[in-house]
Order: C-alpha cells, then sequence, then structure tokens
C-alpha cells in the first residue's frame, strides 16, 4: 500500500485549506484513511523549507491544492520535485487547475489534473489505486472520471457532482484540536454555486446547490467548539433570507467571547429581519462581507450584476452605525464599461459610509469565466498569467490604473490598516468631495515599502497640511 500526500500552500499561517480536509473524508469514507496524509504550508514558507518535507516523506502519490495566488509556487514546486522523485505520480487540484487543465498539463511535468469538485474523482482514485499492483502504479495513474491524465486526455469523462447531503462533517475530532490548538481560520461550507451570473464570476456557471438545513444546524456547534474565526466559504450566504436567518438564529445562540463567524453576503434584496439579527450581535462576533463591486450602472450592466443600491444603501448604513457587525465592503476596479469618474463616484460613496473595512480590488478577469470569454469584446487587457489582473481598458488606461494602484496602497495604510485617522480622512473626503483623489495625493509621498506608525502619522499629516486641513494632531 502506497503513501498519498495531499499537500496546500496557504495565502497565511493562520489558513486551513478545506479541500484536504474533504479529501481525507473522501477516502475515509471508503475505508481508506490510513493511506492519505496532508500537509499544509504558507506563502511564507521557505521554498526549500517544503522540498525537504515533502521529499523525506517520499510519497507515491502526491496531489496539490491550486489557486490563483499559489500556482506559481506550486509550478516551480512541481518542476524540482519531478526530478527529486521521478516515480512519483504527481496531480493538480482545486479552482486554478480546473480552469486551465489542458495548459497545466502541457507546461507542468504532472501526470494528470482533477477537474472540477474532487471528493468523487479521489475517492476512486484512492480506491483505485489500493487494488493496483506495484507494477500497475508505476505504469501511471487508473482511470478515474474527472481526471484528466496525460497521455489519456481523449478518454477523459468527468465526475459526478457530489450529494452536498451525503458529504460528511469536514473536521475529525483530531484534526478539530489540531486547527484549535493553531488558532486556524475553519472553513465551512453550507452551499456551492450562486444563483447570480454575475460574468466575474468562476461561480457564475455553478447552479446553487445547498446542504441540508437540518445538518448544517447540526454541525454548527460542532464549529462553535473549533473556535476562533469560522469562515462560511459560500457564495452568497443570504441567496435564501429564511435559510440565512435560521442559521444566524443559532450562531447567535452559540455565542461566547473568541468565537467570530464570517458570512460573504449580498446588500440586495436583505430582509430587514436578517439585517436586525445582524445588528442585534455582541461586538466582533459577526463578520460582514458585502459585495458590492460598483455602483456605475453602465460596469453592473457589463457584469450582469443586478440590485438597487439606492434601496440596500440605509439598511448597510445601519449595519456599520449599529457596531455589533464588522462590516466589509468590496469595490472593484478595472470593471468593463467603468470609467474614472464612475469609479471616483463608488469609491466616494462606500468611503463615506465608513465601514470597518473596504476592499479597493482590481479585476482579475479569471479563466472559465464569462468575462474570459468577453473580454475581447470590451476591449479588456490582462496579463496572461495569475491572478490575471486587468492591465486597461478601453476606458481606463495603464497609466491611470497604475496610479489607482498605488492610491490603493495609500488608502490601506491610512484607512484599513488603523482606525485613528477615520474620522479626519472621512471629514477631509466630506470637504473635496472626491475621497479618491485623498489618496492619489498621498499615495506620491508613499515608500515603495511598507510604512510604520511614525511614517504612516506623518503620511497623514502631510495630506492634511496639503488639503489645507487644520487638523491638529493625529494621535489617537
Amino acid at each position: 500500500m502506497g503513501n498519498i500526500l495531499l499537500v496546500a500552500v496557504n495565502a497565511r499561517t493562520i489558513h486551513a485549506n478545506p479541500a484536504l480536509y474533504a479529501l481525507r473524508q473522501a477516502a475515509r469514507r471508503r475505508g481508506l484513511a490510513e493511506l492519505v496524509e496532508t500537509a499544509e504550508y504558507a506563502l511564507h514558507t521557505p521554498t526549500q523549507y517544503i522540498l525537504a518535507q515533502i521529499y523525506a516523506r517520499q510519497p507515491q502519490l502526491l496531489a496539490f491544492s491550486c489557486y490563483i495566488w499559489n500556482i506559481a509556487l506550486i509550478g516551480s514546486l512541481v518542476r524540482d520535485l519531478r526530478q527529486l522523485l521521478p516515480q512519483t505520480k504527481i496531480f493538480l487540484g482545486g479552482p486554478e487547475a480546473s480552469a486551465r487543465a489542458r495548459h497545466y498539463l502541457e507546461t507542468l511535468p504532472v501526470d494528470a489534473v482533477c477537474i472540477g469538485e474532487g471528493e468523487e474523482s479521489f475517492g476512486e482514485l484512492v480506491a483505485a489505486w489500493a487494488r493496483q499492483s506495484p507494477e500497475e502504479r508505476r505504469q501511471g495513474l487508473p482511470p478515474v472520471p474527472g481526471l484528466l491524465r496525460r497521455g489519456a486526455e481523449q478518454s477523459y469523462q468527468p465526475a459526478p457532482l457530489p450529494d452536498l447531503a451525503r458529504l460528511p462533517f469536514l473536521y475529525d475530532e483530531e484534526e478539530a484540536a489540531e486547527l484549535a490548538a493553531n488558532n486556524k481560520i475553519v472553513y465551512y461550507e453550507s452551499s456551492r454555486g450562486c444563483p447570480f451570473g454575475c460574468s466575474f464570476c468562476a461561480s457564475a456557471r455553478q447552479k446553487l446547490r445547498e446542504r441540508p438545513l437540518e445538518l448544517v444546524m447540526d454541525e454548527l456547534p460542532r464549529l462553535a467548539q473549533i473556535g476562533g474565526q469560522v469562515k462560511f466559504i459560500d457564495r452568497t450566504f443570504n441567496a435564501d433570507p429564511r435559510r440565512a436567518i435560521a442559521i444566524t438564529e443559532r450562531v447567535l445562540q452559540l455565542y461566547r467571547p473568541g468565537l467570530s463567524w464570517h458570512f460573504e453576503v449580498s446588500p440586495f434584496g436583505l430582509p430587514r429581519e436578517l439585517a436586525e439579527l445582524w445588528m442585534s450581535a455582541p461586538e466582533d462576533y459577526l463578520h460582514l462581507e458585502i459585495g458590492v463591486q460598483s455602483l456605475y450602472p453602465p460596469a453592473l450592466a457589463a457584469v450582469r450584476r443586478h440590485g438597487d443600491w439606492q434601496q440596500a444603501e440605509p439598511l448597510v448604513r445601519e449595519l456599520i452605525a449599529s457596531g455589533g457587525c464588522h462590516v466589509h465592503l468590496d469595490l472593484i476596479a478595472g470593471l468593463p464599461a467603468d470609467t474614472p469618474q464612475g469609479f471616483a463616484a463608488s469609491f466616494h460613496r462606500l468611503h463615506q459610509l465608513g465601514a470597518d473595512y473596504l476592499q479597493f480590488g482590481f479585476l482579475k478577469v479569471l479563466p472559465g469565466s464569462l468575462l474570459a470569454e468577453e473580454a475581447g469584446r470590451w476591449g479588456l487587457i490582462y496579463s496572461e498569467d495569475p491572478p490575471y489582473q486587468v492591465l486597461a481598458t478601453p476606458q481606463m488606461d495603464p497609466g491611470y490604473l497604475f496610479s489607482l494602484h498605488r492610491a490603493e496602497r495609500a488608502f490601506n495604510a491610512l484607512y484599513n490598516k488603523t482606525k485613528i485617522y477615520r474620522p479626519q480622512l472621512l471629514a477631509l473626503a466630506a470637504r473635496c468631495g472626491d475621497a479618491l483623489s485623498l489618496y492619489l495625493r498621498a499615495a506620491q509621498w508613499l515608500p515603495p515599502r511598507g510604512l510604520n506608525p511614525a511614517e504612516r502619522e506623518q503620511l497623514m499629516l502631510r495630506l492634511c497640511e496639503s488639503c489645507g486641513e487644520s487638523c491638529g494632531s493625529v494621535r489617537k
């Protein structure tokens, strides 16, 4: 019986990769959990350390979980490991590998790529691998639905989607204890797919599938016991408002200090009953990431995003003012049909809400998304390499987008990374009527590295002086 190693490279040490736990559960359901080991690292982990760790385990079957933010490092690891472990069978999975399966099969020395949701494919692969003789294993990976194998591309068959009602709880007792001991973020899916069709999203083509509510309700206390932050990775937590209300009510009953819950939510069609539940939460217990993306109608129409912000904004204001929730707003620069004036107006309006965090992001033209197919129609120029970030649009030339990147750094330094300057920033923006102009101005004084607290204070003072504002001291 050979050993199988699943590897994740997470963005930060505090993160955990739910795919690894799901795949290990898939092997456990077939009575083969002893074959599967996992290893998790972070992007800042030295590459030689990861190589040495994997080499020491001498896996016969090695898999990597691939995303746009780790694929460059994983590609480097795969090329080196192919030389160090020539007999090891290597395959890739995850959203980035799925979206460009044939590309990675052609450009990296891997034996296969798992396409789509992996529980069924991996479970079948482990079962088939366990039945093979050593000689059969050396010849190649067994044929499994969902697995695109080198040299057998024409025989590929998609795997059936897993039934969310039949999937076990993600974490066993040992894994839960390890997550708690290491203060990891705990990830959880109560649904997959999305009922909306925003063209920039990789889930736009995936119909919404929900885990039965009774299972979710049974699992919430188990998640709460692990502790730290529990992060729902559902694309839109409140896609079904009644379901979201039921889950929120149970979550509120599970309150204890040190525990928090994170939900990605839509501001559109938000019922007051649900919003009032969120507002009733103890301080910082609920974290809401609200996807706004843009307030400019032509840009919203271009990406097939619908919703009435005029109707949604008052309730979002109440959520922010209540103080019970940590409110995070998302805004995207570089959307098709957006203009500098349209983006500046969106930024100013969201900035003045005074949210706990405002994500000043940039459009990524993800492979497999509807937008990737329509990029030529909209005249989008974007990087061919991950993270596929927009470089220019007909309305926003490269120079303007580069200036926005500098403004983003200044904004993060002054607004997102500290709260002490927000009253002055909101007052300055209200006075000049254009919040974005403040950060474009501040960006010209930024060093090419991060700021320490004293440098951040000096930057704020300089910005106040340049605006003609007698701010006085900006110390806390």
